[in-house]
C-alpha cells in the first residue's frame, strides 16, 4: 500500500469516526431532553397515556421555569411564552418579533421560595407606538370620514426593515354604528401585526365586552378611535397579552394634531 492509499484511508476513517460521534452526539442530547424532568406533577406509570401525552405537550408548549439565584437569567429566545417562577411570585413571559414582555400575575411574600428575582418590562421592538404616527393619522382620517359607521385597520411592522404600513381588512357583512367584523389581513414573511385599530363612530373610545371577547388569547395592541365628531376625538389603547390587558397610555392629540391646526 502507497502513501496515496494510506491517506486515502487514512480520510475514509476520519469521515466514519465524523460521522459516528456526530450520531452519537445527537442520540445523546435526544436521550437528555427526554429524560430532562418536567414540571408535572402525576405518576407517569399510572398515568393513561394518551392523557400524560397530552399534558406533557402543554407543558414543553408553555413550560414553566424557574428564575436562577445566582446564574444569570435567559430571556425567552423563540416566539412564544412561559410562566416564571421568581422570589416574589409567578410572571409570564411573552415573546414575538415586536415584543417581549415580564409581567408580574402573581405577588406573593409569605413562602420564601428560593429562587431570583426578575423586573417586569415592556420592550416594543419598533421602539415606542409613535413610530406608527403617520399610519395612526392614516386611520384617524379614514374613521372621520366613514363614522357613524365603524371602521377597522391593521399597522403591520416589518421586522426587517423596521418599517409599518396599514391595511384595511375586508369586512364581513355590512358594517354599522356599533358593528364591524372582518377578515384578517394576510401577511408576508417578517410581517406581524402589532397593532389592531376600529374606531366607534360618536361614541366615546372603550373597550366593549365584544371587544375582550376579540382580543381574549391575542398577543397585540388594540387600538379604538372614538368621538370623531368632535375635533379632538378620543382614543383607548391596551396591550392585550393571552386575556391580559395592559393599558397604555397615547394622546389623542397627537394623533390627531394635523387635522385639528387646519380646521
Amino acid at each position: 500500500m502507497n502513501g496515496q492509499e494510506i491517506t486515502m484511508k487514512f480520510d475514509e476513517l476520519l469521515d466514519i469516526t465524523k460521522q459516528s460521534f456526530a450520531t452519537f452526539l445527537a442520540h445523546t442530547e435526544q436521550a437528555i431532553r427526554e429524560e430532562r424532568p418536567l414540571l408535572l406533577a402525576v405518576d407517569e406509570e399510572a398515568a393513561e397515556p394518551d392523557a400524560l401525552a397530552l399534558d406533557l405537550t402543554y407543558v414543553r408548549a408553555v413550560p414553566v421555569a424557574v428564575v436562577p439565584t445566582h446564574s444569570e437569567f435567559l430571556p425567552l429566545q423563540q416566539n412564544g411564552h412561559r410562566f416564571l417562577m421568581a422570589r416574589d411570585g409567578m410572571y409570564l413571559e411573552v415573546r414575538r418579533p415586536w415584543l417581549h414582555v415580564i409581567h408580574q400575575l402573581a405577588a406573593q411574600s409569605a413562602v420564601r421560595m428560593p429562587y431570583g428575582a426578575i423586573e417586569p418590562k415592556v420592550e416594543f421592538g419598533f421602539g415606542k407606538i409613535g413610530s406608527a404616527l403617520e399610519e395612526l393619522r392614516a386611520f384617524g382620517e379614514i374613521a372621520r370620514l366613514k363614522s357613524p359607521i365603524e371602521s377597522a385597520a391593521s399597522l403591520i411592522w416589518n421586522d426587517e426593515t423596521g418599517e409599518w404600513a396599514v391595511r384595511y381588512p375586508l369586512p364581513i357583512g355590512e358594517p354599522t354604528t356599533d358593528h364591524i367584523q372582518f377578515q384578517q389581513v394576510l401577511l408576508a414573511e417578517r410581517e406581524h401585526l402589532a397593532i389592531d385599530l376600529h374606531s366607534h363612530g360618536l361614541s366615546p373610545a372603550f373597550f366593549s365586552d365584544t371587544d375582550n371577547q376579540d382580543d381574549a388569547g391575542a398577543v397585540k395592541i388594540s387600538g379604538v378611535f372614538g368621538n370623531l365628531d368632535q375635533l379632538v376625538p378620543t382614543v383607548a389603547f391596551r396591550l392585550c397579552l393571552l386575556g391580559l390587558f395592559i393599558p397604555i397610555t397615547v394622546p389623542a392629540a397627537k394623533i390627531f394634531e394635523a387635522a385639528s391646526a387646519t380646521a
